[in-house]
């Protein structure tokens, strides 16, 4: 093997090498970033299901006070519903 030649082989290694450290940079790159835009959304996401889960909450609290009796008491008043048996002027 002639001295050109084995400066062209080594030179070839040395080129191979170099890209194959650039495309896994590159991929490990294109990873990290991908990461943080999914951390990013599950944040969101978490965010958005506690906010749900809040409005759930307070939903459950309306509902349990629009079935309760001194809310339908209040309405029938209002409406000048009247109890069986119960006199119109009381």
């Amino acid at each position: 093997m002639t001295q050109e030649k084995l400066r062209r082989i080594v030179t070839a290694a040395a080129v191979a090498g170099t890209i194959l450290i650039v495309c896994l940079l590159a991929v490990i790159g294109y990873q990290i970033v991908k990461i943080i835009v999914l951390n990013n959304r599950i944040d969101k996401v978490e965010e958005d299901i506690a906010s749900y889960e809040e409005m759930n909450q307070q939903n459950q609290n309306n509902l349990e006070y629009y079935l309760s009796d001194l809310y339908l008491e209040g309405e029938a008043y209002k409406y000048h519903f009247i109890y069986p048996g119960e006199k119109q002027g009381n």
